[in-house]
């Protein structure tokens, strides 16, 4: 009698042990839908400040522009626009004009062309390089990370 009452605690013991295991399992796969939708989360909210951070200083930009305080346009030489703050310099090199051997451009070459030249778009390097004005001492543009270059600049 014994023996059987043993055998009925083990049976207990092993079927309570699957039911956790498997309470185990339906719980990590809970938290890796939980952590990929938060992991989603995220990056839309990345993707979103990013996109409002880009639409001020395109506003920016524009009041610039419709004020008539432009100092960089699509004219202005490469070489000028490193007489500005030390950051237009890096600014460049984020968009890929000058500081590596792969998008190196001569000093005399108007900034229209150098972006023509490397594939890029104007409007959105016009507006980082007119909005360096703005920055604050803390290496921002504005309250926003400047665009940073992934090279080391040699001049």
């Amino acid at each position: 009698m014994m023996l059987y009452v043993a055998l009925l605690v083990g049976l207990a013991a092993l079927f309570f042990a699957w039911r956790c295991s498997r309470a185990v399992q339906d719980l990590q796969e809970r938290n890796a839908r939980l952590s990929s939708q938060v992991y989603d989360l995220r990056l839309e909210v990345r993707r979103g400040v990013e996109a409002s951070q880009q639409e001020i200083m395109r506003l920016r930009y524009e009041a610039l522009r419709q004020a008539g305080k432009l100092r960089v346009t699509g004219a202005t030489t490469v070489d000028e626009i490193t007489l500005l703050p030390p950051q237009a310099a890096a600014v460049l090199a984020g968009f890929h004009i000058g500081g590596c051997a792969s998008c190196a451009v001569d000093g005399s070459t108007r900034l229209e062309e150098a972006v023509a030249a490397n594939g890029g778009q104007l409007e959105p390097l016009l507006v980082a390089l007119n909005n360096l004005g703005l920055e604050a001492a803390n290496g921002t543009l504005g309250g926003e990370r400047l665009r940073a270059p992934n090279v080391q600049l040699v001049m």
